[in-house]
């Protein structure tokens, strides 16, 4: 029920819209509910003046039947084909009356639902962005793209169809059956005697129907993950020859969703056998029962004729009652998985901010951080101290940590203990926004979105002139090879840069960073994918952009890391040496093994290279 609810909250803000459009449709249920007695009275009339009538036979007096015969001449054997053609008149009147408020409802509704899922949509969006790192911990990229389409789509599909068909299926109820009540008690009371019985079959179908369709988008987030990795991947997958270890990894996904969807194909073929089943048994029986008030004289045959009618649209209802069921339990779990991803955390960006610029200065005072509580320690109560303008190099092993340090410092995450002071201030004080647009961040794998060159770069300053996209690119050496493709800067590279190298991709980046207006600059590995005279040429254009700058930088070349002003040898979280290039290169540590082994692969290189 609270799914429910929270279905019915999306609507709110249309639900004027809603209420008329619904108002619109119960005056159609009405209107249908018109045609079957001016069909009545036709018939009466006919055989009244056609046939002898037994004057024992009860007559409907009720406020309809008796404006009808009022409106229409009264029946003779001189005027009956003039009565019969207003009366056709009528129903055709009637008819389109029906339809024009069918069609400005449904358009009302149809109109209100596209707003509606806009809108859901746009939250949704707007939600997953601003959610913190850690949410893959809760959801996977794959189920958020599930929910944001796939259920998003169910929940469009009922809203748009059913909400307002609620109010026009129990109008079209009520008004049938005080039809017949009107009429004929006995009769109305045998013509919805399977109430009940379709009542408690569809609850129950509701409540099986929720945990197969559950089941089914757990398969199909599952389905959904498998073509994503792939997608994303399927370099790797064609470079090893893995494409049918795929194929079956996909098809058997597949097959478990489809077990699950026949399963919910066969639950609707017992319910609607069942219901079909048991409304037209009520149908047949409402026939028969007719068939017998007639006999009796209780009602005439223009009454039974319309008492029919009445019988089956009261049917049209409970039959529908499946189908709303049906998409109700499928709204309702779509809602159920979209809230999961609606009531995750949302980062706060609240907090200090100034139009000043930043010092740079940083101390990492006792940090201990882990990527999830309880598991492997990372960052274990380390501190330092980085003054302002100072390039800092970390060396280190894969998983040491050197990379979490530049997430922590642009509050991606937060230290489980410890403070991070910048500018003698607590980071954690900082807003998350203003913080981040002073941080210029270079990773080792970059990503770059499927459009331009340019609009890559200019992607973090959509302000930026092109003299000042080219000047980026220039210090980045992207003109090497961006002035060489057939439409220069506006040559599209495709989905995450794939028509570009590891190195072009690289200095992309670094030219995107670039632009930006940041205090503080991370490059991370930055220019690992680059050639050795590229990336002399790389740091002869930094030089100058970076001399105010506090500058990270992490790297495994020993021509990136002697830039650095001092040198911190990180070790499972904690500093185990630090000092300038000079001082590390002195001490029989971690600094003087790596030098001394790209020393020597540098010297058998040049030894091979000179002897072929």
């Amino acid at each position: 029920m609270k799914n429910i609810k929270q279905l019915f909250n999306i609507l709110s803000q249309w639900k004027a819209a809603y209420f008329g459009a619904s108002m619109l449709l119960v005056l159609t249920s009405w209107l249908r509910i018109l045609e079957p007695k001016v069909m009545q009275v036709a018939i009466d009339a006919v055989i009244g003046v056609t046939q002898s009538i037994d004057k024992n036979v009860t007559k409907s007096t009720d406020f309809f039947t008796t404006l009808f015969q009022q409106l229409l001449p009264t029946p003779s054997l001189q005027n009956i084909t003039w009565l019969l053609s207003l009366a056709m008149l009528l129903y055709v009147f009637l008819s389109i009356l029906k339809s024009a408020t069918l069609f400005w409802g449904g358009q009302i509704a149809a109109s209100s639902t596209e707003k509606a899922i806009d809108k859901l949509r746009n939250t949704a969006f707007t939600h997953i962005l601003a959610l913190p790192m850690n949410r893959s911990d809760k959801i996977s990229t794959a189920e958020m793209i599930q929910r944001c389409t796939g259920d998003i789509g169910t929940v469009r599909e009922f809203i748009g169809t059913q909400a307002t068909e609620v109010f026009r299926l129990v109008a079209l109820f009520l008004s049938a059956f005080g039809m017949m009540l009107v009429v004929h008690v006995p009769y109305a009371l045998i013509s919805v005697a399977v109430i009940p019985i379709i009542a408690v079959t569809s609850y129950l179908f509701f409540q099986k129907e929720g945990d197969v369709w559950e089941a089914h988008e757990k398969e199909q987030d599952k389905l959904t993950a498998i073509i994503q990795e792939n997608l994303n991947g399927i370099r790797v997958v064609q470079a090893f020859a893995k494409e049918n270890i795929e194929i079956l990894k996909f098809e058997k996904q597949n097959k478990e969703k489809l077990r699950i969807a026949l399963r919910h194909v066969s639950l609707h073929q017992w319910f609607w056998s069942i219901s079909d089943f048991v409304i037209g048994l009520q149908v047949a029986v409402s026939m028969l029962a007719g068939a017998y008030f007639t006999l009796r004289q209780e009602i005439t045959i223009g009454e039974f004729a319309s008492f029919f009618t009445y019988a089956v649209i009261v049917t049209s209802p409970m039959r529908n009652l499946g189908r709303l069921v049906t998409q109700m339990g499928m709204a309702a779990i779509a809602v159920q998985r979209l809230s999961e991803v609606m009531d995750l955390t949302k980062e706060d960006f609240s907090g200090w901010s100034t139009t000043e610029p930043l010092r740079g200065d940083i101390e990492f005072k006792n940090v201990t951080f882990s990527y999830r509580l309880g598991e492997k320690i990372v960052l274990d109560n380390l501190s330092f101290n980085i003054k302002s303008g100072e390039k800092i190099a970390f060396l280190g092993e894969a998983g040491s940590g050197k990379s979490t340090i530049i997430a922590l410092l642009a509050r991606l995450y937060e230290p489980q203990s410890g403070v991070i002071f910048l500018d003698g201030r607590p980071l954690s004080d900082y807003s998350k926004s203003f913080l981040r647009s002073r941080l210029g961040i270079i990773s080792q794998k970059p990503f770059l979105f499927s459009t331009s060159i340019q609009n890559n770069i200019s992607f973090i300053n959509d302000t930026a002139t092109d003299s000042e996209i080219k000047i980026a690119a220039l210090s980045a050496a992207v003109a090497d090879f961006a002035e060489k493709m057939p439409k220069g800067y506006d040559t599209l590279i495709g989905e995450k840069g794939v028509t570009l190298s590891g190195g072009q991709k690289q200095r992309v980046a670094l030219a995107r960073t670039l632009l930006t207006h940041s205090d503080i600059l991370f490059l991370d590995d930055a220019t690992s994918a680059v050639d050795t005279e590229t990336e002399t040429h790389i740091w002869e254009s930094l030089k100058q952009k970076i001399e105010q700058k506090t500058t990270f930088i992490i790297a495994h070349r020993l021509s990136s890391i002697q830039q650095a002003d001092r040198i911190f040898v990180i070790k499972k979280g904690v500093v185990t040496e630090s000092g300038t290039p000079a001082e590390l290169l002195a001490q029989d540590g971690f600094y003087r093994k790596i030098y001394d082994l790209q020393m020597s692969v540098e010297a058998e290189i040049a030894a091979d290279i000179k002897n072929w």
